[in-house]
């Protein structure tokens, strides 16, 4: 039986537009939202996320991250929820 979603994570989930809330992104996203996206890109994602993520979002909280989107051209948005190989420099 799946285990359904508490009602602070579906909020969470619905504020920051995270459209499935069975998904194992959106459940390891919301449990780290507060570490930098930096911490969570190390951690959980592939070491060429890294190398374009623009500077001023490092120390930016997962959280600040989804709600913000965009970083002039970069969607840091993107960079936290997908872990395909297309991000390089």
């Amino acid at each position: 039986m799946q285990e359904l979603p508490d009602s602070d994570f579906e909020r969470w989930a619905r504020e920051h537009n995270q459209g499935n809330l069975n998904s194992p992104t959106t459940r390891q996203l919301y449990e780290n939202r507060l570490l930098t996206v930096e911490e969570y890109i190390s951690q959980f994602r592939r070491a060429t996320i890294k190398a374009v993520l623009p500077t001023e979002a490092k120390t930016m909280t997962v959280e600040d991250a989804l709600k913000v989107g965009k970083i002039g051209t970069i969607n840091v948005r993107k960079l936290l929820t997908d872990n395909r190989d297309k991000f390089q420099k």
